[in-house]
């Protein structure tokens, strides 16, 4: 697989409110619910993911997609990560097969490629919106903002609930609260 053969992810510019929306759809038409198998959703889609070690040679690097078609895509995730940090970023690869390949080739199909690919590099726009996504696909607002009034701030439990760390509950606390 040639790198050169992919074009990489280009941003939409959503706005967080317009990529949240999109996420729950797509969770609400996979019938995904928060705490489910997230590899089944990806496995709808036509997806596969894959555990490798080779991302542990560029160590920005916590996932990739690669897609060759609308129906054939590949998530790959790092051994050395955890079981819920690897849910958000299979996740939020979903969010770039979603948006970025997905989304684009309906708005715009004669400039959509045929392949593409996303490696998590720097924090720009395009990394922005699969955060978002992957926030709101697996913590959806009205179910967070119930885990939050039975939790209070205990994001460790709220965390265990959805299947994410703690880190992203409270990330998504804060956004919810924006």
């Amino acid at each position: 697989m040639e790198l050169n053969d992919y074009a990489r992810a280009e941003a939409l510019n959503l706005s967080k409110s317009a990529v949240y929306n999109i996420a729950e759809k797509v969770a609400l038409r996979l019938g995904f619910r928060p705490g489910d198998d997230i590899h089944d959703a990806v496995e709808k889609l036509n997806g596969k993911v894959d555990v490798e070690d080779t991302l542990l040679q560029d160590s920005t690097r916590s996932g990739s997609l690669y897609v060759n078609s609308p129906t054939d895509f590949r998530i790959v995730v790092p051994v050395h990560t955890s079981l819920a940090r690897d849910r958000f970023t299979i996740a939020h690869e979903l969010g770039h097969f979603i948006l970025h390949y997905v989304y684009k080739r309906q708005l715009d199909p004669d400039n959509a490629p045929e392949k593409m690919v996303a490696l998590r590099r720097d924090s720009d726009v395009v990394e922005w919106e699969a955060n978002w996504f992957a926030a709101a696909f697996l913590m959806p607002k009205e179910e967070f903002e119930e885990q939050q009034r039975e939790h209070g701030e205990d994001h460790q439990a709220i965390a265990q609930y959805f299947g994410v760390s703690p880190a992203a509950a409270r990330i998504r606390a804060k956004t919810l609260d924006a």
